[in-house]
């Protein structure tokens, strides 16, 4: 099984890659801290928690950095978290290229789910998940658990 997926939309070519290498974890991790912390005001603490433990992704769009994001193994299941997309990359399907290879990844696990933010749940159902009734707030911002269906 290959550690990358390569998609191409409209003369654009997207690769999500698992990453162990410290420069594209770097990388990665910028990402993020662009659209968590600089965009939503969400804490460097915050954002950054349990990183150590979790298997990181970063996405590219013609070789430019453009996605990131990261799965733990927790005790009920495997959790995806911290799907970033830049700003000049959004409406490109990054953010689903990189869905659909976490859960490529993950597919042989018993249960896969997230914490997604209440305003992109259209786009975790139209991938696959469904909400669960567990609404809170997560660094100011309104979450909902939702579960993968296989």
């Amino acid at each position: 099984m290959s550690n990358s997926t390569s998609q191409t939309h409209t003369q654009n070519t997207i690769i999500v890659e698992k990453v162990d290498d410290q420069e594209q974890i770097k990388t990665a991790f910028s990402i993020r801290r662009q659209v968590f912390v600089e965009e939503q005001n969400v804490s460097q603490e915050r954002e950054s928690m349990d990183d150590e433990e979790a298997v990181h992704y970063l996405a590219t769009v013609n070789g430019l950095p453009a996605g990131a994001a990261r799965y733990r193994k927790m005790e009920k299941g495997a959790k995806i978290e911290r799907i970033a997309v830049l700003n000049t990359f959004r409406g490109q399907r990054i953010g689903e290229a990189i869905l659909l290879k976490i859960l490529d990844d993950l597919k042989n696990e018993a249960k896969i789910y997230l914490y997604a933010q209440v305003i992109a749940t259209p786009f975790y159902i139209k991938n696959g998940f469904r909400q669960t009734d567990n609404y809170f707030l997560d660094a100011g911002i309104e979450h909902v658990e939702m579960d993968f269906i296989k």
